[in-house]
């Protein structure tokens, strides 16, 4: 009799616990088909990595109390969508007077510490103001946790961004219009071909998985790809990296961003900053350089891969609550930047929610969200060195 009861109740127990999971599943599904038209593949992939989640390396909530982190390293990636989520910290940085690490460079692009090395003091950063120490680090420079941890405090939150890698190819062909794919009259397709015959290892490239190189990825694995190297590689970035924003989730990875710092909701709202007029689409010769460019950029795709699953990992374990404060932000986003372009002058009152108290929206505020990187630069080296 008792042993009929306990089966029963085990059976219950499993049944409820079951039935959440799976409600919590169709949430999420549902959620993503509706951002899935530029990415059809995203939500078969969303999807079986929700079934794994369970076994989740990632099994403590992180926290949602405290005070707001005011220490991190953002590791800015050349054509992620890096601007955009950069303008978040140099705004919080600036109106809470934080020290900024800036480049020591005045013959080039001042904003941009290194494009293949990582900070060193005395060389490439301009030391903090006497009796400062850096408390923000997000300006263009190689990923190295050893020179990192010896600028930055203890406590430091290290945030990074990557994006489905042929976009971000494509992204980089468009700006830089590199003479490794299209010197000689080549085209794309013929340099997806042999890709290695123009990439020449002595130069700076950004077509050579350029994602990968900014994270720091050991040298030897670009001549070489061996997959327990490069797994070995992603498990240590995994323990060094509190979040990595996924350019295609944009908006979701602001809301995870701001619950792992603790930041308020007026703090992360922003707006989309240098993106291309053409929208991205996919036909036959599209997809056929996909290919060939997956088969190259092994290093990029096995990073994108690693985090996307990781993000989707944070995203569940924060549960129903996040797909809710997922949606506001959305909306409150599109209306205050209606707002900001149609009538700032009037200021708008945003209310109570959930996951923030109520506040302000002003004409400066607008400003600051969008102004850009080189002014932000222009204003902190003033505040800081002048």
């Amino acid at each position: 009799m008792f042993e009929s009861l306990y089966l029963t109740c085990l059976l219950l127990f499993v049944y409820r616990h079951l039935c959440v999971f799976v409600g919590l599943l169709l949430i999420v599904i549902v959620y993503l088909k509706t951002w899935s038209n530029i990415f059809p593949f995203r939500l078969e992939y969303a999807t079986q990595n929700l079934r794994r989640y369970r076994t989740s390396r990632l099994t403590s909530h992180p926290s949602l109390t405290g005070e707001p982190h005011h220490h991190i390293a953002y590791l800015k990636v050349h054509k992620t969508g890096s601007s955009t989520a950069q303008t978040l910290f140099l705004r919080y940085g600036l109106d809470r007077n934080l020290t900024f690490v800036v480049a020591n460079n005045k013959s080039w692009f001042p904003n941009i510490i290194s494009l293949n090395d990582t900070v060193i003091p005395g060389y490439n950063i301009i030391p903090p103001p006497h009796g400062h120490h850096y408390d923000i680090l997000c300006f263009h420079v190689v990923y190295n946790r050893s020179a990192f941890e010896g600028i930055m405090p203890k406590d430091t939150k290290y945030i990074g961004i990557v994006r489905e890698p042929f976009l971000q190819f494509q992204s980089t062909l468009r700006y830089f219009n590199p003479k490794t794919v299209f010197g000689d009259g080549r085209n794309v397709s013929t340099y997806l071909k042999s890709p290695k015959l123009f990439e020449n290892p002595k130069e700076i490239s950004f077509t050579n998985n350029r994602m990968a190189y900014e994270f720091g990825f050991p040298a030897s694995l670009f001549q070489f790809y061996d997959s327990l190297k490069v797994e070995q590689y992603l498990e240590k970035l995994g323990k060094e990296f509190d979040f990595v924003i996924i350019n295609e989730y944009m908006e979701e990875s602001i809301v995870v961003l701001r619950r792992i710092l603790n930041w308020n909701v007026k703090d992360v709202l922003f707006f989309t900053k240098n993106i291309s007029i053409k929208k991205p689409t996919i036909d036959d010769a599209d997809l056929n350089e996909r290919k060939l460019y997956h088969r190259y950029a092994k290093l990029d795709y096995a990073l994108y891969d690693f985090f996307l699953e990781r993000f989707w990992q944070q995203i569940y374990i924060y549960g129903q609550d996040i797909l809710k404060e997922i949606s506001y932000f959305k909306s409150l986003r599109r209306t205050v930047e209606h707002f900001c372009i149609t009538t700032p002058g009037k200021g708008l009152d945003v209310e109570s929610s959930p996951w923030s108290a109520p506040f302000r929206i002003t004409f400066e505020d607008c400003r600051r969200m969008l102004e850009s990187e080189f002014w932000y630069y222009t204003q902190i080296m003033r505040r800081q060195y002048h």
